[in-house]
C-alpha cells in the first residue's frame, strides 16, 4: 500500500490494525505521533530562516517556532545577538534602556530584546520549525522521506485506545529504531561538508 499522503497513511494504519471501525480516531493517533516528532526530532529539514523588522522590546516568534538556533541583527557588520535569561536581560535594560539590541530572551511566544531598539532594525532568525501537520497539508517532508516513522509512530499511539494489542512492543521498537536512524542520518549529512538547504519564510 502506498504511503505518500494523509489519506493513504490512515488507510495503512487501519490495515495494520486490521480494523475498519477506527476512522474517527486514527487522525488522533497521527496527531499524537506528530506531537512526539516535535518533541524528539531536531534535524536539518526542520530548520528555517526568517526575517522581521523590530522597533520595540518584543516581536512575535514565527508561528511554527520550536527552538532557536541563532539570531542576528542585520547591521553592517552583522551582530549575532546573545541569549540572556529574563533576570539578566532585565539587568542589561536597567543599565542601557534603549540602543542597538545586543541580547535577546524568549518570553512566551515573543522574542524580547535588550537594549530596547532606538530605531528600526532587522533581525534574521534561524530556528527549528514544527513539522507541518498532515491534517492541514496532506503530505510533508517527513512522510515523503520516512513514511515508516509516521506508520509505526501512529500504531504505537493506538495502544492506549486499543488497550490489549500484543504488537505494541514491536511497534515501539520499530518506531524507536526509525527515529534513531533519522537522527544518525542527519548527523552524517551535517558533518559531511554538504551545504544545508534552509527555507526562508517571513515571520507570521
Amino acid at each position: 500500500m502506498a504511503l505518500s499522503n494523509y489519506t493513504e497513511l490512515q488507510a495503512s494504519i487501519a490495515d495494520f490494525l486490521n480494523r475498519s471501525d477506527l476512522s474517527s480516531v486514527i487522525p488522533d493517533f497521527i496527531t499524537m505521533c506528530e506531537a512526539e516528532f516535535n518533541r524528539t526530532l531536531r534535524v536539518r529539514d526542520m530548520v528555517k530562516r526568517s526575517r522581521a523588522p523590530i522597533t520595540s522590546q518584543y516581536v512575535k516568534l514565527p508561528s511554527d517556532f520550536m527552538g532557536m538556533k541563532n539570531i542576528d541583527l542585520l547591521t553592517d557588520p552583522m551582530i549575532p545577538l546573545t541569549y540572556k535569561n529574563l533576570s539578566e536581560i532585565d539587568a542589561v535594560r536597567s543599565r542601557d534602556s534603549t540602543g542597538k539590541p545586543l541580547y535577546y530572551s524568549i518570553v512566551q511566544d515573543n522574542i524580547e530584546f535588550a537594549p530596547v531598539p532606538d530605531d528600526e532594525y532587522t533581525i534574521e532568525v534561524v530556528y527549528y520549525s514544527k513539522i507541518p501537520t498532515l491534517s492541514a497539508n496532506s503530505t510533508n517532508w517527513l512522510l515523503t522521506a520516512h513514511p515508516d516513522a509516521y506508520l509505526y509512530g501512529s500504531l504505537m499511539h493506538s495502544a492506549p485506545y486499543l488497550q490489549a494489542d500484543e504488537r505494541i512492543g514491536v511497534w515501539v521498537g520499530k518506531y524507536q529504531q526509525v527515529i534513531q536512524q533519522i537522527i544518525e542520518q542527519d548527523e552524517k549529512i551535517r558533518f559531511s561538508g554538504s551545504t544545508p538547504s534552509i527555507s526562508f519564510t517571513p515571520f507570521g
